[in-house]
């Protein structure tokens, strides 16, 4: 059941009587101690954090980004490899000892070891590294806002799942109530203060009770089961949830508990300015490959010769690594004349910019404007628990006279039916009320901190 259409069933007084009996507390020593079987807000955010699986995929995506932030920096390094190649040759080929073609059989051993280090190439390597470095920051941030999400939809789920609690507790209440109303009107009619037709209503009125405790039974299994979904918990997973009053939680748990710090505002900010400069980053690099480059090299090479096609006894192996040793080193210039590919990459990278620039723009205004629409929604909910409190308390002056009306035979079944369904009405919108204001009040806190 969704808080903001659902609300509907709940009584603050009988809540807040069921949400204390939910306080398992032991107590030794004449000091309290905590019941680590109670489910509070916090352990249920805490929970999320290292079991929700869209937490853990962002953790893993944070680690792959400095895996390439390490790749990138590999650039400014040099590459150095070596290489060892064998060859059998028959029919026409060249004699290395003679460098004429003969028509021999021969086995050719080579050994290689050669370097090479970019010295320029554009700034290409260099704006590599700084993006892959800005990555990380933005994965983190990304993490954070993922965290910050994941706490909001906990919290969301946990309070929906605490009421449709409640809301079980007041509709088996509530029937218990109009049990005892039947029995009362029953025993009324037998002395002749009522007729059947009041029984009938009452009875009606019990039968719809009984049918309010089975559907609201079902809804608070989904709405554990949706509970459990957002953690990342497993399904046979036993929640006690502690319910006692819900403002307790928000008020001793402090700010909702991610290892994030700042706010919304700075951490969406945040995301919108790295989006920008990585764009930035992949135009410069893009430019940067139309530009020349320039590398060096250098490596040692040897090899092995034998020309199997002779009885003769060839130089010896150990002799040859030596006398066939070889040395170089290079210096190499490329210049990239036309490149179609690469000129249409460079105007595509600046429209990213541009894109990028605009997405920032409608990021901010966005985060401002639901920023704003919390704080709207946050000041009028507490407006309206005021107002709502007034009214609970005039329709509970109400339905008591009515009551007693019904008692002396001055007021008729349906009209208290209908007294005690305004007042229950009542009761629900100011939890609701009560709720949503709690909630709005977190949210802006976690737009603000």
């Amino acid at each position: 059941m969704k808080i903001k259409g659902l609300l509907t069933t709940v009584s603050v007084g009988t809540a807040l009587m069921f949400a204390s009996s939910l306080m398992a507390q032991t107590v030794e020593k004449n000091v309290v101690q905590p019941d680590t079987s109670i489910w509070t807000l916090d352990r249920c955010i805490d929970y999320a954090m290292t079991h929700a699986t869209d937490i853990r995929k962002k953790v893993v995506e944070a680690d792959n980004a400095r895996q390439d932030r390490g790749a990138a920096l590999g650039g400014f390094m040099p590459s150095v490899s070596a290489n060892v190649g064998a060859q059998f040759s028959w029919g026409r080929n060249v004699d290395p000892e003679t460098n004429t073609y003969n028509t021999i059989t021969t086995f050719n051993n080579s050994y290689s070891v050669g370097g090479s280090l970019t010295l320029f190439d554009g700034a290409q390597t260099w704006n590599a590294f700084r993006k892959a470095r800005l990555a990380v920051r933005l994965s983190d941030n990304a993490l954070a806002i993922a965290k910050d999400e994941k706490a909001i939809e906990v919290m969301e789920r946990y309070v929906d799942a605490v009421y449709n609690e409640a809301a079980l507790r007041i509709a088996e209440d509530k029937l218990a109530d109009s049990r005892s109303l039947l029995e009362k009107t029953r025993r009324m009619e037998e002395l002749g203060e009522k007729s059947y037709p009041d029984v009938a209503q009452i009875e009606a009125q019990v039968a719809d009770d009984e049918y309010q405790v089975e559907h609201q039974r079902t809804t608070m299994e989904k709405a554990r089961v949706e509970l459990m979904k957002a953690m990342g918990a497993p399904i046979d997973l036993r929640l006690t949830l502690r319910s006692r009053g819900l403002t307790t939680d928000f008020e001793t748990g402090g700010r909702l508990k991610t290892e994030a710090t700042g706010g919304l505002l700075a951490r969406r900010g945040l995301e919108a300015e790295n989006n920008l400069a990585i764009s930035r980053f992949d135009y410069k690099i893009a430019c940067g490959r139309l530009w020349p480059s320039i590398s060096i090299g250098g490596g040692v090479s040897t090899g092995y010769y034998k020309n199997l096609s002779s009885d003769a006894l060839g130089t010896s192996f150990s002799r040859q690594m030596k006398d066939n040793l070889g040395e170089y080193v290079y210096a190499s210039l490329s210049i990239p004349l036309f490149n179609f590919s690469a000129i249409k990459n460079v105007k595509k990278a600046r429209n990213n910019v541009r894109l990028a620039e605009i997405e920032r723009e409608e990021t901010m205004l966005k985060i401002n404007s639901d920023y704003r629409q919390a704080v709207l929604d946050r000041d009028g909910y507490i407006k309206e628990v005021g107002l709502m409190e007034r009214k609970v308390a005039s329709d509970s002056i109400a339905h008591h006279l009515n009551s007693r009306k019904y008692e002396e035979g001055m007021l008729s079944t349906f009209d208290l039916h209908t007294s005690a369904q305004t007042l229950h009405d009542s009761r629900v919108r100011l939890l609701q009320t009560r709720l949503m204001a709690e909630i709005k009040k977190r949210l802006v806190e976690y737009y603000e901190e």
